[in-house]
């Protein structure tokens, strides 16, 4: 007991007084911040700021310089003037507004549609959003209801009313025509209802490579297997660009306010560019530009003095001197590497290079790829190596060569495929092209080839001499194309055959009621009576069925003799093999092998050929028992 009754009379028992609201009775204020007047007043009655609605009466818009002692009014007569660039530009300029306001309770809901502002960041312009509506009535006052609304809004922002606002009458009135018409807002609509001045920074100047960008991928990633020193360009490409210093300028937001740029130190100390006769300069106000005037590559000679060429004559091209190099096909650049060193690459390891013309003294590394329409390698290539041409001669060859002519002066294990493929001695390695001219055979060579073998001497044992028509470049693209192509139209003609079968049914089966209205047509107009335009209307569905039926026969032979055609292609795509030959211009080794193949039907003549054999010549020919027998001549 003694214990709680001294914890009760130690509480405090103050009582809160509960403050009755005052009774708010319309009022007029003058006010240069509404919305903290409005506050001020609403806590003057005990009441919230947001049960206060106001309409402006007037208001009165004040200037003065720094440092004046007194605002000066601006008078109607001087507005003109005073809204010059110049002047509100003017940062020793200040301007406030003052506003005579009648404040009230609010009582109804606001008959203006819903609407929203927004401002950038630096508050210099400001837009308003009216809301999509499927159902808004117009009425008489509605254009002036939302301009008032719209100032209210303004206002309570501490957005000077009068300045900046030229368009928003304009779109206003648009909008209540709309609303007129289709007594609904269809989509939200944005417009701006006041514009001020934008600050302008002050700017150092500065030097900006254009040629320098680095490649990136779909995902904007780096691509590092791409990434080159050695810029290719253009003719009319954009190269540098040195921007000149700039001043800054103020500008003033939509509240009045000064927006200063920051204080930095401006420097002109931009270095000098020189170029070669090569690349176009091109003076402007703020900036020079320097641009290609032929294709090349772009040479940093010494610091910021640069060159174009359109031969580029180096030592080795490898990710540490040069990185990647590509070009596009119309630049026809030509790139000459005079490294010739056995033991280092002219083409390092990993590095791609895709030009007109490439003349490599040297080897060509491990991962690397050279692609140009005329390539020469002095040396060796990798086993990893890839090379794509139009024209390729390589010394030692490993790797993989791909082009219209190949010529090989050893070949060690490589492949190759070709058009046309010369090769001085092979000694192991796989060779795929349409001819195939070969002066010394070692061991183990393949040779596919599908139209010509040619050998001058066979050395050694393990070789296979291959005749079979895929080995063409293109061929099996060309036979895919065929088989989609002939799959198409026989999918085509067997809908047809139904088609014509349901037209042929139909027409059958009204053969009779057919020539029976046709009868009675001409037996009424003998009579001078007019057939009934029902019996006219039957006899012409049955007429038109009957050419629908002709012109389906129509197609069904047109897609027959395609067929034709598409198998004929085949054929002669495959009858190659039958002119074909293998030439040996010395005599065979034992362990050596010829094989003529056959795509349709899939079979394969081969012959074994024996030590000392004098086949100088080897064709396939077609037995008369449907057999496929090698004809050798020599």
């Amino acid at each position: 007991m003694g214990l709680f009754g001294l914890l009760k009379g130690s509480e405090s028992e103050e009582e809160v007084a509960v403050q009755e609201p005052i009774e708010f009775k319309k009022t007029s204020i003058s006010s240069t911040n509404i919305s903290k007047d409005l506050e001020k007043l609403a806590l003057s009655h005990n009441i919230s700021a947001k049960e206060l609605d106001f309409t402006i009466i007037s208001y009165k818009t004040f200037y003065k310089k720094l440092n004046s002692p007194k605002y000066e009014e601006l008078k109607e007569i001087d507005k003109d003037s005073f809204f010059k660039e110049k002047n509100i530009l003017n940062p020793e300029l200040e301007i406030i507004q003052k506003y005579t306001i009648e404040v009230f309770k609010k009582t109804t809901l606001s008959s203006v549609p819903k609407m929203s502002l927004g401002a950038n960041k630096t508050f210099t312009k400001v837009v308003v959003t009216f809301k999509q509506s499927d159902s808004f009535e117009y009425f008489n006052s509605l254009e002036k209801d939302i301009l008032s609304a719209l100032d209210k809004r303004k206002v309570k922002q501490g957005i000077l009313l009068g300045f900046f606002d030229e368009n928003s009458r304009a779109e206003i009135k648009k909008l209540v025509s709309s609303i007129r018409v289709n007594a609904k807002i269809e989509e939200d609509v944005v417009f701006t209802i006041s514009k001020a001045y934008d600050l302008q920074k002050h700017s150092n100047g500065h030097i900006v490579y254009k040629f320098k960008n680095e490649k990136v991928d779909e995902k904007q990633r780096v691509d590092h297997s791409k990434k080159g020193f050695m810029n290719t360009v253009k003719a009319g490409d954009l190269l540098i660009e040195v921007f000149k210093s700039t001043k800054g300028r103020v500008g003033r937001d939509c509240r009045g306010k000064i927006l200063a740029p920051k204080a930095i130190d401006l420097s002109d100390e931009i270095p000098d560019i020189k170029v070669d006769e090569n690349i176009e300069i091109r003076e402007q106000v703020d900036k020079t530009q320097y641009f290609a005037k032929i294709n090349g590559f772009i040479n940093e000679v010494k610091e910021n003095e640069f060159e174009i060429r359109d031969e580029l004559v180096i030592d080795e091209v490898n990710f540490k001197t040069t990185g990647s190099i590509q070009t596009e096909d119309e630049q026809d650049i030509k790139i000459q590497i005079e490294c010739n060193d056995a033991m280092s690459d002219a083409i390092g390891a990993g590095v791609k290079i895709e030009t007109a013309e490439i003349r490599a003294a040297g080897n060509v590394g491990n991962g690397a790829e050279v692609r140009a329409k005329i390539i020469e390698i002095g040396g060796q290539t990798h086993q990893g190596a890839k090379i794509y041409g139009g024209e390729v001669e390589i010394n030692l060859h490993k790797g993989y060569a791909e082009g219209e002519s190949v010529t090989v002066e050893l070949l060690d294990g490589g492949k190759i495929v070709g058009d046309i493929v010369r090769v001085k001695k092979a000694s192991g390695g796989e060779i795929e092209a349409k001819e195939v001219y070969i002066d010394e055979v070692l061991s183990n060579v393949q040779v596919f080839a599908s139209h010509h073998i040619e050998l001058n001497e066979v050395q050694g044992e393990g070789n296979k001499f291959i005749i079979d028509v895929r080995a063409q470049r293109g061929f099996k693209d060309k036979v895919e194309d065929i088989e989609l192509k002939t799959k198409e139209i026989k999918t085509d003609i067997v809908q047809l055959i139904k088609k014509i079968k349901k037209f042929k049914a139909k027409i059958s089966s009204e053969k009779e009621t057919t020539a029976n209205i046709y009868a009675r047509i001409i037996e009424l107009r003998e009579s001078g009576v007019k057939p009934p335009s029902s019996l006219v209307s039957k006899l012409k569905e049955n007429q038109n069925r009957i050419k629908e039926h002709n012109l389906l026969l129509k197609e069904l032979k047109d897609d027959k003799m395609q067929i034709e055609t598409l198998e004929e292609q085949m054929r002669d795509l495959q009858s190659s093999v039958f002119s074909a030959k293998v030439i040996n211009n010395s005599v065979w080794k034992e362990f050596n092998e010829v094989t003529f193949k056959i795509i349709d039907p899939p079979v394969s003549a081969t012959h074994l050929l024996k030590e000392g054999e004098m086949a100088e010549e080897i064709t396939l020919q077609a037995a008369e028992d449907g057999e496929f027998i090698l004809s050798r001549k020599g």
